[in-house]
């Protein structure tokens, strides 16, 4: 017995250095990242990156709060869109994954084709560029974030239907409609309160997917006042070159004879971009692992 116990200790020890070397894996890169936009401009050129800077220099940070008003704006935006568009998200694809489960629902497999054929095919850049703008006139306005790409995805409704069919039993569903449940109750008051660990997955999937999203912004989007962070971010990527030309910046602060942080400033809103993530995931990691391992069984 002993012996045993000592076995299964040195087997967790094992398993909780092989745990810690990838986590120093994931967490380097965001080390880089807060060293590199504290890093004096010219040192970041001539070294490149480093974990610990040759030269402290606060210039990112400085222009950033000298452009806080754009920077706060295009936070607000991403948070709102976030936030409205994870909800959609769930409660759409719920809905979707909840007939799909049905074994007694006579078009479930033609649906379920349907949702699958759209993770394979799709009709293409161009005709879903004219379809939003020409039909449904989404340019340049909040919607253009919120509608394309993200509002459902046919892997979350097939891991939401596998959820439904392998964790919650039929009698419980033959229950409640003995006791005179409608179709919309059995799902508002049985489903949706058992498929928390579900739930929480989709919504992270689509949370994370609308907060790096910038390609919608690319797309659509052509008013700087309806830029969110990363679509900021890729902006001011692009405009490098520019920005290092202007020798006085008169948004916000005046900030005449500083030279442009221009590759620490990237990383500085990298920086601030991906902070909602880094704080939001460890306190729900633990129903994301479940909702994914259950969502993943075959129903």
């Amino acid at each position: 017995m002993k012996k045993r116990m000592n076995s299964e200790k040195r087997f967790r020890y094992i398993c909780l250095t092989i745990l810690l070397v990838f986590t120093a894996i994931c967490i380097t890169p965001f080390l880089l990242m807060l060293a590199a936009s504290v890093t004096e401009e010219q040192a970041l050129v001539r070294e490149g990156y480093k974990f610990w800077p040759s030269a402290f220099s606060f210039d990112t940070y400085k222009y950033l709060w000298a452009k806080r008003e754009t920077i706060f704006r295009a936070y607000m935006i991403s948070i709102l869109v976030t936030f409205a568009g994870t909800a959609v998200n769930v409660i759409i694809t719920s809905l979707f994954g909840y007939p799909l489960s049905r074994k007694d629902f006579k078009w479930r497999n033609v649906f379920a084709f349907v949702v699958f054929f759209t993770m394979l095919f799709n009709g293409g850049m161009t005709a879903s560029y004219i379809i939003w703008t020409r039909t449904f006139h989404i340019k340049d306005t909040i919607w253009a974030l919120l509608l394309p790409n993200y509002l459902m995805g046919g892997m979350n409704v097939l891991m939401v239907r596998n959820y439904y069919t392998a964790s919650i039993p039929d009698s419980i569903l033959e229950a409640a409609r003995i006791d005179g449940a409608t179709e919309m109750q059995i799902y508002t008051k049985v489903l949706v309160p058992l498929s928390k660990p579900v739930m929480i997955t989709i919504a992270l999937f689509a949370g994370i997917a609308y907060w790096n999203d910038w390609t919608n912004g690319l797309y659509y989007i052509s008013n700087p006042k309806l830029y969110s962070i990363n679509v900021y971010l890729n902006n001011l990527m692009n405009n490098i070159q520019l920005l290092t030309q202007q020798s006085t910046l008169t948004e916000g602060a005046n900030l005449a004879g500083m030279n442009l942080p221009s590759v620490g400033v990237r990383m500085a809103i990298a920086m601030i971009a991906v902070l909602p993530v880094l704080i939001i995931f460890p306190f729900i990691q633990g129903q994301l692992v479940k909702g994914v391992v259950i969502g993943g069984v075959k129903g």
